[in-house]
């Protein structure tokens, strides 16, 4: 465990803050991979664990943004939407395996749901201004457009197809509309990896049509839970 420093904080949306953090030096990691934080309980017993996947590539300084988002009643994310710039909370090393092959020998389908998008985020800055020289679609669902985290940015990637879905549009809303796995039949490729983050129901949803009905083996769908 090490000591992490809050550099910098802002909402992403009305529910998710971005946490900037500086963890020291030697400090390494893989674009996709998540870090586990051990947070302070309120009632003073054993520290909490909470675990997000970094939502940044790796920086010249150190540093590493995570988006987290508060959960009402939730300790963990209460506690770290509250933390100042220059508190600090202690995490572990980098995990996971939800990391891109490199190269990239297959086209993308990369599918998020709210801050699922977090290591898509630091997979995509990782791969550069050019991007991978293939293919790379980004279906990214929440349920309004204020939640649509990182939009901006990603939609400035000439090289990325983002594809925003929300599932509880308001009336102004002309973009698409339903959950993430109505989509997948007309967006996906013959030769895509499917790479999917988010919460265990979506995961299953998607996994069943990429499989059932489009015609996915196993090895075709890389997936990471949140919850």
């Amino acid at each position: 465990m090490r000591d992490a420093t809050l550099r910098a904080a802002r909402m992403l949306s009305p529910t998710t803050r971005e946490l900037t953090l500086d963890p020291g030096e030697g400090f390494a990691f893989k674009p996709g991979e998540w870090v586990s934080l051990k947070i302070p309980s309120p009632g003073g017993g054993p520290a909490l664990s909470r675990s997000y996947s970094i939502a940044s590539a790796p920086r010249a300084d150190g540093s590493f943004d995570l988006a987290v988002t508060r959960v009402e009643g939730g300790p963990g994310s209460t506690w770290l939407h509250a933390m100042a710039e220059g508190d600090t909370v202690s995490l572990g090393d980098p995990m996971g395996y939800f990391t891109l092959p490199s190269p990239c020998e297959r086209p993308l389908l990369l599918v998020a749901t709210g801050s699922g998008v977090a290591p898509f985020r630091a997979m995509l800055q990782s791969l550069g201004e050019g991007g991978p020289g293939l293919p790379v679609t980004l279906l990214l669902g929440a349920r309004n457009e204020p939640e649509l985290l990182y939009r901006e940015e990603l939609s400035a990637l000439s090289w990325l197809r983002l594809v925003p879905t929300l599932s509880r549009a308001d009336a102004g809303w002309s973009g698409r509309r339903g959950y993430v796995q109505t989509h997948l039949a007309e967006l996906v490729g013959p030769t895509d990896d499917a790479w999917v983050c988010g919460r265990s129901a979506m995961i299953r949803d998607v996994r069943k049509a990429l499989k059932e009905s489009l015609g996915f083996t196993r090895e075709r769908i890389h997936t990471e839970r949140f919850d």
